[in-house]
């Protein structure tokens, strides 16, 4: 069994690919590009690719196939993979833009080409996959929903568990399944988690949190050890201008990336981008159904400085929060990974 980690470029998932690196030297690293990280995270993935000897597999969308023909995948070069919006592009003149409500670009540019390319080069079911999600994350450990009726978390909180118990019985639940009779859980949340390591079983994922007990500030403590890091500030993370980042991180970001945010704009509101009945449009895209430039012109009488200050003070930079990229986890397609 292959043991693959779906790298998303963020230090957690960096810190995971050293991990396995020492722990399992069957293991590849997969990288799948967007076109729409910012330049510093492609610079952190080639600084990761060669000082921790990975030798990144590049993938992009292959969205050459007619509708009704699915989603492919393209190897690259790493030096092919840029801030160019390139897959991104490609993307919307497929299938449109991505919104709120109907964020379908983790599944159609991370999660069908990841797939794609593990069961064409391994065989399928031939492979484990590896996320970089947290001892400190126990919610997408376990899985949550907004219906507390869905939610292995709000189950196991509505009963007293604290975080740090609900990761030590999600640790406790992948090693030996009848550990789980240990916690006395009532039947709702001890069903609900079954059904959640069924699922992970039966898709072959597995999380960091299962190998580590590494919070984010320990991620963090670890890096600042090294002789490379990341180098950009938590609002900059994932592809720049994601519909799911905050309008203060969306505001920060284009205040930072001006020639990005431009660039950006400028692709989403092209004629190129399929625009019907069926899709969604660049002008109800963002948060309260706004257009991207809705949301920076927000804060056109607001500084900089107040703006990261006010992002700074709601915490938005916390573990769980839309700092986190998306990953290409089969059963968290929206989950996110710092």
């Amino acid at each position: 069994m292959k043991n693959v980690v779906s790298f998303s470029g963020g230090r957690t998932s960096a810190y995971l690919c050293y991990l396995l690196k020492q722990k399992h030297k069957n293991t590849d690293f997969v990288f799948m590009d967007t076109g729409a990280e910012h330049g510093k995270t492609y610079e952190f993935i080639k600084n990761c690719n060669k000082n921790l000897k990975l030798d990144i597999t590049c993938i992009r969308g292959d969205f050459s196939l007619p509708l009704g023909g699915g989603v492919g995948f393209r190897v690259v070069h790493l030096d092919e993979c840029r801030p160019d919006l390139k897959p991104y592009k490609e993307m919307m003149a497929k299938y449109g833009v991505p919104y709120i409500g109907g964020m379908f670009c983790t599944d159609r540019m991370k999660l069908v080409p990841y797939r794609k390319y593990c069961t064409a080069t391994y065989g399928a079911k031939n492979y484990k996959t590896w996320l970089g999600i947290r001892a400190d994350e126990p919610a997408r450990l376990v899985g949550d929903n907004k219906d507390k009726s869905k939610s292995a978390y709000r189950q196991l909180k509505s009963i007293g568990m604290c975080d740090y118990t609900i990761y030590k019985l999600f640790v406790d639940a992948r090693t030996d399944i009848s550990l789980i009779d240990n916690y006395g859980l009532p039947s709702l949340a001890l069903n609900l988690l079954l059904e959640r390591i069924k699922k992970l079983d039966s898709e072959n994922i597995h999380y960091l949190a299962e190998i580590s007990d590494f919070e984010k500030e320990d991620i963090n403590l670890w890096w600042s050890g090294q002789e490379f890091d990341l180098g950009i500030d938590d609002w900059l993370g994932n592809c720049v201008f994601c519909p799911k980042k905050s309008n203060l991180k969306l505001a920060a970001a284009a205040r930072d990336e001006q020639k990005m945010f431009a660039e950006f704009k400028s692709a989403i509101e092209s004629d190129h981008v399929r625009n019907d009945e069926k899709t969604g449009s660049y002008k109800k895209m963002y948060r309260g159904k706004s257009s991207l430039g809705d949301v920076i012109a927000l804060f056109d009488g607001s500084s900089t400085k107040n703006i990261k200050q006010r992002i700074l003070g709601h915490k938005s930079t916390a573990t769980g929060s839309c700092s986190e990229s998306c990953e290409s986890d089969g059963s968290l397609q929206e989950s996110f990974d710092f």
